[in-house]
């Protein structure tokens, strides 16, 4: 387990696997979401059900949203245990989660 520098405990979040497990866990959610995009895009907004798509999808984009976040804290910490390089991917897809939110609820998607 990797330790926290300033505390002198072992933090649980820095365990190098779990940062990794993170990672894949919001890499495999944004691709169910990039699977799911046609359900509230124009063809998406025609359905009588599209209020339920445009939720669904909101809740995957929230879920790996906070999947990635969760990946960033935990590498963020064992960066400052071990001097490890920083979670360019992760930030990555924390950014396009919320440029997803954004055009999801200021109506870009469904053009």
């Amino acid at each position: 387990m990797a330790k926290v520098v300033e505390s002198g405990k072992t933090a649980v979040i820095a365990i190098p696997w779990l940062g990794t497990s993170f990672t894949v866990l919001s890499g495999l959610s944004f691709l169910i979401i990039c699977m799911l995009l046609p359900m509230v895009g124009q063809a998406g907004n025609a359905m009588p059900f599209a209020r339920q798509n445009r939720l669904a999808f909101a809740l995957f984009v929230i879920s790996s949203l906070a999947l990635s976040m969760l990946a960033i804290a935990s590498k963020l910490a064992r960066r400052k245990a071990d001097n490890s390089p920083l979670p360019w991917l992760s930030i990555a897809l924390s950014a396009t989660c919320v440029l997803l939110l954004l055009a999801l609820f200021g109506g870009l998607l469904a053009i």
